[in-house]
């Protein structure tokens, strides 16, 4: 039996964004929302597939959790994941999230990504805020 890409465990990381000038910055928070069919979304950036889902956000900090699946797999590879997911974290706030600077970033454990659609109260919807496509 071959268990789909929604339900298969994969890594979870946990990062805290502080926002370097004003309430502007709030209106682009990573997220891998699909409006269209109400999920969060896989993307795949270099030797990475990853999921970001906002889980809180205030003035002062942006928690965002970093789900991510590398593609290749072997010996090492929690090693090189956390320095994977360092340098897509710090290539992704020199480019689209510009005006937020990475306070830190949680170690790696085993998890389950979010599969189900969102009906409505999602965090962007609260916002009405325009996130990363």
């Amino acid at each position: 039996m071959t268990i789909s890409r929604e339900s298969h465990k994969c890594e979870r990381v946990t990062l805290t964004l502080v926002p370097r000038t004003d309430e502007r910055t709030l209106l682009h928070i990573p997220s891998t929302f699909n409006k269209v069919e109400r999920t969060y979304a896989w993307r795949t950036a270099g030797a990475l597939n990853y999921m970001l889902v906002p889980t809180r956000i205030s003035s002062n900090e942006i928690k965002v959790d970093l789900f991510v699946d590398p593609l290749r797999k072997g010996k090492g590879q929690l090693k090189n994941l956390q320095k994977a997911v360092q340098d897509f974290v710090h290539e992704k706030i020199q480019t689209e999230w510009r005006g937020m600077k990475l306070e830190s970033i949680s170690r790696a454990t085993v998890a389950v990504p979010p599969t189900s659609t969102i009906v409505r109260g999602t965090i962007e919807e609260i916002l009405g805020a325009s996130f990363e496509r």
